[in-house]
């Protein structure tokens, strides 16, 4: 095991004047900006999608969770901003953060939003928009991000290493594969260790790896399907992950057992996962031509269409509404699922 370790330097993020929301503006994301977003209903023989186009600037939106105030909260790297959306459809641009989120989102044990940057690093901000960043080594790109077994959050890198960062702001990097391995989706399992996807090698090839890693740093790998992306723990107490390379859902149990669901349509490449309030997994397409596919743990699929927007796909989380809530990159905005 090589762990690397450094105090992180911190520093908030100064508030941005509200300036409107012109798709012209070039100045950057203002701090609490809102606005409504015009929504489409789409009824759909399975169920029902509300799509809420987001139009501020250049939003490429991405990571995805629910807050701890009853709103979601999503990763803008288009504008470089952290965004949050209510259940009714209103979106609010938070502060801009620098120098641009990564993908990665979650809700840390101290109830505040912990997200990744494309400079390496970590940003933290409470729901009242107050904004810190943690340094990191550059080039290590980190991705996902998830609250540990210990209370640290733990993020997977491109360098083949975990970070940790405790809520404090001490990180620890912590070699997890080869340094050649491009990490991504990451999550406490049922057994007190953390899970995560290696989708790539090299920069370009797809792996088949998902590694186990302990919190003293001991890592084991299990061979799966192509391109493992992100990941989830079922309601069956196993870990449930996309194949983006084999149009797949994985299922991989703690003890190893691996078993591979093919979506059954062409051209699919699943996305983000997670489970859902009736039980089953949900996942989107990263193509956009499936929509959000569901899954039971037995492994029957089924597709919910999205008409009139584009795609992509990215994540997807469970709402505190009870309906299933997802991220569009291409077609910029957030989507609603909810079952009849």
């Amino acid at each position: 095991m090589r762990i690397k370790s450094k105090r992180l330097a911190t520093c908030a993020l100064a508030a941005i004047a509200i300036t409107g929301c012109s798709a012209a503006q070039t100045a950057g994301v203002p701090a609490a900006a809102t606005y409504a977003a015009p929504q489409g209903v789409v009824p759909d023989k399975k169920g029902t999608v509300t799509f809420y186009p987001d139009t501020f600037g250049d939003a490429s939106l991405d990571g995805i969770v629910a807050g701890p105030d009853g709103a979601l909260w999503f990763t803008d790297e288009g504008n470089g901003a952290i965004g949050r959306i209510t259940t009714s459809g209103s979106y609010t641009l938070q502060q801009i953060v620098s120098p641009g989120p990564s993908n990665g989102i979650t809700v840390g044990p101290d109830k505040r939003l912990w997200f990744t940057l494309s400079s390496g690093g970590v940003g933290r901000m409470t729901t009242g928009g107050k904004v810190k960043y943690f340094s990191n080594p550059p080039g290590l790109f980190p991705q996902g991000i998830t609250t540990g077994p210990d209370g640290a959050l733990w993020f997977a890198q491109s360098d083949g290493t975990v970070g940790r960062i405790t809520t404090k702001g001490k990180v620890t990097n912590v070699t997890a594969a080869p340094d050649n391995a491009q990490l991504h989706g990451i999550v406490t399992g049922p057994d007190g260790n953390l899970w995560i996807t290696q989708e790539m090698v090299n920069g370009s090839q797809l792996s088949n790896q998902v590694i186990r890693l302990t919190t003293d740093g001991k890592a084991t790998s299990f061979t799966v399907g192509s391109g493992p992306t992100w990941i989830c723990v079922g309601r069956d107490k196993a870990l449930w992950f996309t194949e983006r390379g084999a149009n797949a859902i994985g299922r991989l149990t703690t003890a190893g057992k691996y078993t591979e669901f093919p979506t059954g349509y062409e051209y699919g490449i699943p996305s983000g996962i997670a489970l859902g309030p009736d039980g089953a997994l949900w996942f989107s397409d990263f193509t956009g031509r499936l929509g959000i596919g569901r899954i039971t743990v037995k492994g029957k699929i089924r597709f919910f269409s999205v008409p009139s927007v584009e795609g992509e796909f990215r994540q997807i989380t469970a709402g505190p509404d009870g309906a299933m809530w997802f991220s569009s990159y291409l077609s910029p905005g957030i989507g609603r699922i909810t079952v009849h």
